[in-house]
């Protein structure tokens, strides 16, 4: 893959803001239908049946969609993906999922670290073996 088929730092970083609020909008669904079954009872804070269920919707948002598409929301927003995606297994995800959450946490240091990469790849793209690609600079050039 040539290097201007790589997609650009600044659209990584784009793209995970903008995936904040599709998912905050799952966490506001979720919150209003367990208020609405519960009758206007609120869940406890800390109630660990609560906290896993939203720790499953954040974690099949970014793998499904990383699975089935390449893509989340925000990635198709700024018009990039995972290239071969049809080729990474639920493992895989998973592992970039963890991956670019310990990323996160390190106030994106994988996304960084692609600035002294030889090969421009994030920690999330080393491990599953995919690079995310500027999907708009692949489609000009067919």
């Amino acid at each position: 893959m040539t290097d201007n088929h790589k997609s650009k730092l600044w659209k990584h970083l784009a793209a995970l803001v903008y995936d904040i609020f599709p998912i905050l909008g799952l966490f506001l669904v979720t919150s209003l239908i367990m208020v609405v079954f519960r009758r206007g009872e609120e869940v406890v804070a800390g109630t660990l049946w609560f906290q896993l269920l939203l720790l499953s919707e954040f974690y099949l948002y970014f793998t499904y969609s990383w699975k089935k598409g390449g893509q989340t929301l925000g990635m198709r927003a700024w018009k990039i993906g995972i290239a071969d995606y049809q080729q990474l297994s639920w493992t895989e995800v998973t592992i970039r999922l963890m991956i670019g959450l310990v990323s996160t946490i390190l106030l994106g240091l994988g996304l960084w670290s692609r600035l002294w990469d030889k090969n421009q790849q994030t920690w999330m793209d080393k491990v599953c073996g995919c690079s995310v690609i500027d999907l708009q600079s692949t489609r000009q050039q067919q």
